[in-house]
């Protein structure tokens, strides 16, 4: 049985699928060393779309829809979002004043003044922060949020990439499995042919027995891939956040001429600049810097004002101003007297902002190995996949048909048909495995940038 070349193709590109951007999703696509890759339905993903129900799942729906459903309605996507949301409304919480004090006050026994005896008193105190530490808190929570913002792109970066690897391995299961299944049929044919030679007494029992071990293996290794496509449509179903249904054509692929990725240091270049991942590194840089900002601030003293209003009672009404309600003001100055502890708080902001940066620069190196790992592991699946298709799979069908007409002849024996039987089989496995790990790099590129900075089209970035 000899492989599709267009499938084999395909199948090296076919997790390039339409990726989501921050605004406005798009279609994306592989190199044209292999001009064909699957088709995927654009769809404009807004965040707030992150809180709608999921809607219903149909059979019809294609690898394309519950690409972008799981994009936007996974749950780690939603949780996401919802904690930018917190975030959000963190903001308004901290610019505000504090809320001010209403005091009332009676007094059990009066006390007596010159004017009268106080009878009660009511009093009002507002605390009012030092310049500029509401608009500091301010600034502090809003660049949390941003992270928290940044961390939505990111965890849908990240579904994708899981979603598509996940898809990836059931193509290649699919494939493995009608590989295998032919292996089967052809150890069939074999056995048939032995038994024959065999019962003309040309060839000896041990060659039906082996035939027989050996088909038997084989259907061993046919319902150990069957069983593995289980777990990987639960991982699906995990990032849809909805079941599947096992009967859908949804993983059939349609194909489109391809577009080409953009060079490696292109590529590097927009990793560095504006990939979510590194832009929610320097939203927490900026996080650090407003912290120190905050930090710097903790040491100017706060002030409160207030007024009070004391009933007087009706006094001796010789004296000046008798019975008359009493009216006072007042300002009060925080003393912040802990130097220790703001400049324990105003050192611990700066650590923490080199702590930060630190980490910046170890993710920085994390991300251009992963997309070195990525592209690499790319072009040598391509290259595989070039040796096995046009060279070392025709060979091997070639020699097992002429081995097993060389055995049927009895010019060769039966281990060596065997033989033959067995690497063509790798062969095609390897083919498809080959296939698979491109989609699976391309995968990997898809967890890092999003397609618009993918294609070597966009160049004008």
């Amino acid at each position: 049985m000899k492989l599709n070349s267009n499938f084999s193709t395909a199948l090296a590109c076919s997790l390039v699928l339409g990726c989501q951007s921050t605004t406005a999703s798009q279609e994306l696509a592989t190199p044209q060393d292999h001009g064909v890759a699957p088709h995927v339905a654009s769809t404009s993903i807004h965040a707030r779309a992150a809180t709608q129900e999921v809607e219903a799942w149909t059979p019809e729906d294609g690898v394309d829809i519950l690409l972008s459903r799981a994009i936007v309605h996974s749950p780690k996507v939603r949780q996401a979002y919802q904690a930018w949301q917190v975030a959000l409304e963190r903001v308004p919480q901290v610019t505000a004043l504090p809320d001010p004090w209403l005091s009332l006050t009676g007094y059990v026994q009066s006390v007596e003044t010159r004017t009268g005896p106080m009878d009660a008193r009511i009093g009002f105190t507002q605390k009012l922060p030092w310049p500029g530490k509401l608009d500091a808190a301010g600034d502090y929570a809003s660049a949390q949020a941003e992270v928290a913002r940044n961390q939505v792109e990111v965890a849908r970066l990240g579904i994708r990439r899981m979603f598509l690897r996940n898809w990836a391995e059931r193509i290649y299961l699919r494939k493995a499995e009608e590989i295998t299944a032919a292996q089967v049929a052809l150890l069939e044919h074999i056995e048939e042919v032995s038994l024959r030679l065999y019962e003309s007494s040309r060839v000896p029992q041990a060659d039906v027995l082996r035939t027989q071990v050996e088909r038997l293996e084989m259907v061993d290794r046919l319902d150990t891939l069957i069983q593995r496509e289980a777990p990987l449509i639960s991982i699906m179903e995990s990032a849809l956040g909805a079941p599947i249904d096992a009967a859908s054509s949804w993983d059939t692929l349609e194909f489109y001429p391809s577009s080409i990725l953009a060079e490696e240091s292109i590529l590097k270049q927009r990793l560095m600049a504006e990939s979510p991942v590194m832009q929610q590194q320097q939203a927490r840089l900026l996080v650090s810097q407003q912290a120190q900002e905050v930090a710097e601030l903790s040491g100017r003293p706060d002030l409160s004002i207030g007024a009070d209003w004391t009933w007087i009672g009706n006094g001796n009404p010789v004296q000046p101003g008798a019975g008359d309600d009493a009216f006072a003001m007042t300002l009060a100055v925080e003393l912040p007297l802990g130097k220790g502890r703001i400049d324990g708080a105003r050192r611990q902001a700066l650590a923490n902002r080199r702590l930060v940066v630190a980490q910046i620069e170890a993710r920085q190196w994390e991300l251009l190995a992963e997309l070195q790992q990525a592209l690499s592991s790319y072009e040598d699946a391509l290259r595989r996949i070039h040796l096995f298709e046009q060279r070392m799979l025709p060979l091997s069908e070639q020699t097992y048909e002429t081995t097993l007409a060389a055995y049927q002849s009895g010019q060769a024996g039966f281990q060596d048909m065997l033989d033959a039987a067995r690497v063509m089989l790798d062969f095609r496995l390897s083919s498809a495995r080959a296939s698979a790990d491109a989609a699976l790099a391309i995968a990997d590129l898809h967890g890092l940038l999003t397609e618009e900075l993918l294609l070597a089209e966009n160049l004008e970035r």
